[in-house]
């Protein structure tokens, strides 16, 4: 992610924001992908329902970040002196990238299913599997932008840093209403 700064007087530059673009693609692919699971789950037309599914996938998504982060962040911080905060925002900003980018990548094969087999029950378990693959795909990404800046990671530490977050995307998302069945 290439940062954007605002540049103080002087031309001196007093603060580095991540760019937006990579959050709101990630964020764009999450909703496709919710509107596209709607449709395999329910076996509906369009509805307004779809519209809330679109709007409740991104957002289980940054809760769940919201949730484990700080954790995350207050366990590694005191074993890794050169990991900072803004660090693992930015690395979890990528992991949010990567997330969407594979549900986007998967959802024309949920439309196909849904679409051309609707009584079908290959397009629920497909999605499930799709939405694992991806959180998977976003949990490395996370680690891999860690290790960018400077961290190192057990095996064991990955692992138990994807199950907390699987755990918690998978409580926010049947508190939302999401479901993959």
């Amino acid at each position: 992610m290439q940062p954007s700064s605002l540049t103080a007087l002087g031309g001196t530059h007093a603060l580095a924001l991540p760019s937006a673009r990579p959050l709101a693609v990630g964020l764009g692919g999450m909703a496709l992908f919710g509107f596209a699971l709607r449709t395999a789950v329910t076996h509906e037309g369009f509805s307004l329902t779809h519209l809330g599914w679109a709007v409740s996938l991104p957002a289980v998504a940054l809760l769940a970040w919201a949730l484990c982060l700080p954790a995350l962040y207050i366990l590694w911080a005191t074993r890794q002196p050169g990991l900072g905060a803004s660090q693992c925002v930015q690395a979890a900003l990528e992991a949010v990238h990567t997330l969407g980018l594979s549900l986007a990548s998967t959802t024309p094969l949920l439309w196909f299913f849904a679409a051309t087999a609707p009584e079908s029950r290959i397009a629920s378990p497909l999605a499930f599997l799709f939405t694992v693959l991806a959180l998977v795909a976003g949990g490395h990404t996370f680690t891999q932008a860690l290790q960018r800046f400077g961290a190192s990671f057990a095996g064991s530490t990955r692992i138990a840093f994807l199950v907390l977050h699987a755990i918690t995307f998978a409580q926010c998302a049947h508190s939302a209403g999401l479901s993959w069945r």
